[in-house]
């Protein structure tokens, strides 16, 4: 039995409350619990000297709450860090329970959460009002009390993140908590990666906040039981995120997909200027064929210490093993390039009112590249209706509050998570949206946001996103908004070129209408996606201007070069003229969104051009024939 193992063995019989997680989150008093550097000196804190100053602050805490009724909620609003620690745990030893605030949350929505909950306190060095404030070194000043003997709370209260709206308050109990610490046991079977040491130990990158369910379960919870240390970041830049992971050799990075897209940027970004490219691409195609063979650990240690050594000490650094991606749909491009360099990157998926649900586990890259979020952990029994996943089980929340009235809940009814997530017959479940943001297509197709914003996702785009629009025809239809990077003539060309590229590669009913460029930094969620909702205020307030994209006038295929291009595409476009009745038509006119022609009329279209050339064109079989060009690749293709 390993050291995990016996450990979750001893978890599963124990008491089933939060003081049992915190017996046996602080039993390994002499190992690091915190690391971090000042002018490049590493500085760290043991298990053992937290929870004395943990001990400290409760006993503290009971003196400055003394008219406070045990058992009301008490609210954390602190980044990362030891202060952090301290106040959850000390929280919960003097008999309240802590209400975790998102740091990043705007003022008025942190100020809605104090109220809903009732907090009268905070633990902050911020004000907040209603609630009166704490500073977390009081807690430090009155160790007077020798005695004191810990009352323990027995609930953690959560906030969700608010993309759509005003956060909901979501409360967990001691059982729910160490059910999902358990659910480490699942990964760790399935996938001992998760165990791997570099240089003689296990580090974690503290990049997620412990107020989020995937900073707090995924990161501090599971690994505090097993005396494994956390780094602290100076900050968020991608530069000290960087020089962090590779001072202090960090192991294990837990992220969301906006992490791992820009590490990817700036792996191509740096290939490219450094004239790498075809390198790089030639030094992928051979580790994933290695990491796809019948032994995947050793393709992937030949990744790492071969092929791309130089690669991994520019970027995270030579010590990390395990990183997992969640909060969202992770980019084609992501997924192939992160696994390629030989950082295993797994996908996951989770939500605030029940816990870290999955993640995919398979150690061969070519089946974490497919998008899987893995199948549910034991612990959660599921269904489906029309694409919705419905899990019901005691890591689930058991209560919420409601216009400021808490409403009991037993974990075991069914929760519907409103996201659409297929599941194969092999059991791996894939995330496709939520239904609360999904889009019409043609034909009334549902299309989602997710998938489509993984499609276009690029590394000259810092963000983007899919809204119902209506057109200046007067209809509603998908349009993409992207922020790009740069706004150069030259920049925005090649990016509008490859946008629309991939665009008339999808199939019609899942195509976007228009394409527009974002002339101000699109508003974000706390999980740093686009908030789709606050971005339609700010277009209809005139907060947020859109600047069409030009389509490329010029030939979108090699195929179109052929000889005789020239001879029938002027035809094709007479014909599109004649049907349409727009006498302005590019070869690259989409005849549904550029020249609005309908089904009935693409009909007529397809049979002209069949009698103008003489063919019989199988629609069953054929490509997406959209534009003039589409036409004439195809007939020369068919005349080969």
């Amino acid at each position: 039995m390993t050291f995990y193992e016996k450990i979750l063995q001893e978890l599963e019989h124990a008491p089933q409350s939060l003081s049992t997680v915190y017996d046996y989150a602080f039993r390994f008093q002499n190992e690091a619990l915190f690391e971090w550097d000042e002018n490049g000196i590493i500085h760290s804190i043991t298990y053992g000297a937290a929870k004395m100053r943990i001990e400290a602050a409760s006993a503290a805490l009971a003196v400055l709450l003394a008219d406070y009724p045990k058992g009301s909620p008490v609210g954390i609003y602190l980044p990362n860090g030891i202060d952090w620690v301290i106040s959850f745990w000390s929280i919960l030893r003097s008999g309240y329970r802590p209400l975790l605030l998102n740091t990043n949350a705007p003022v008025d929505a942190v100020e809605s959460c104090l109220l809903e909950s009732g907090a009268h306190y905070l633990l902050s060095e911020k004000e907040f009002p209603p609630s009166v404030r704490i500073l977390p070194s009081r807690l430090q000043e009155s160790s007077a009390l020798k005695q004191f003997d810990p009352t323990w709370a027995d609930e953690i209260i959560l906030c969700t993140s608010g993309t759509t709206g005003k956060p909901r308050l979501i409360v967990f109990d001691g059982k729910a908590v160490l059910a999902q610490i358990l659910n480490s046991g699942y990964v760790l079977k399935n996938n001992r990666t998760i165990a791997s040491f570099y240089h003689g130990h296990l580090k974690l990158l503290a990049f997620l906040p412990f107020y989020h369910i995937f900073g707090l379960s995924a990161v501090l919870l599971w690994f505090s039981c097993f005396g494994r240390t956390f780094v602290l970041l100076p900050s968020l830049s991608p530069e000290s995120i960087s020089r962090t992971c590779r001072l202090h050799e960090v192991t294990h990075i837990f992220a969301l997909p906006l992490f791992w897209n820009t590490v990817t940027d700036s792996i191509l970004r740096t290939a490219k200027r450094t004239g790498q490219e075809q390198k790089l691409e030639k030094g992928l195609k051979l580790s994933l064929a290695l990491q796809n063979s019948w032994f995947p650990r050793a393709g992937r240690w030949i990744a790492r210490n071969i092929l791309f050594k130089s690669v991994q000490e520019q970027a995270l650094g030579r010590g990390v093993r395990f990183c997992i991606s969640g909060g969202g749909a992770l980019r084609s491009d992501t997924l192939r390039l992160i696994n390629g360099i030989g950082y295993p990157l797994y996908n996951g998926y989770g939500m605030t009112e029940i816990g870290i649900a999955s993640v995919e586990l398979r150690h061969k890259a070519s089946e974490r590249m497919e998008g899987s979020i893995g199948k549910l952990f034991p612990s959660l029994e599921s269904r489906f209706s029309s694409d919705s996943l419905w899990v019901r089980g005691f890591t689930c929340y058991n209560a919420f509050y409601e216009n400021g009235k808490r409403i009991e809940r037993n974990p075991m009814d069914w929760f519907d998570t409103k996201d659409c997530i297929e599941q194969r017959p092999n059991g791996y479940l894939y995330f496709s949206g939520r239904q609360d943001d999904m889009l019409n297509g043609e034909n009334g197709e549902r299309i989602s946001p997710a998938y489509l914003e993984s499609v276009f996702g690029c590394s000259q785009i810092s963000q983007l996103c899919t809204v119902m629009l209506p057109l200046p025809s007067g209809t509603v239809k998908p349009v993409l908004i992207v922020e790009p990077r740069q706004r150069n003539s030259y920049a925005l060309g090649t990016l509008s070129e490859d946008l629309y590229s991939k665009n008339e590669k999808l199939p019609s009913s899942y195509r976007v209408a228009e394409i527009y460029y974002s002339e101000e930094p699109l508003p974000l969620s706390t999980t740093m996606k686009v908030q789709a909702s606050e971005l339609k205020k700010c277009l209809a307030a005139g907060t947020i201007h859109l600047r069409k994209a030009s389509r490329p006038e010029g030939v979108s295929t090699e195929a179109l070069y052929q000889e005789g291009y020239e001879e029938i595409l002027p035809r094709i476009l007479e014909i599109f003229r004649s049907v349409s009745g727009v006498d302005s038509v590019s070869p690259n006119s989409h005849f549904r969104y550029d020249l609005g022609g309908d089904s009935l009329l693409y009909f007529s279209l397809v049979e002209q051009i069949s009698e103008a050339f003489s063919v019989s064109i199988d629609l069953s079989s054929a490509p997406e024939l959209n534009t003039p060009s589409d036409f004439a690749a195809y007939l020369l293709k068919e005349s080969d």
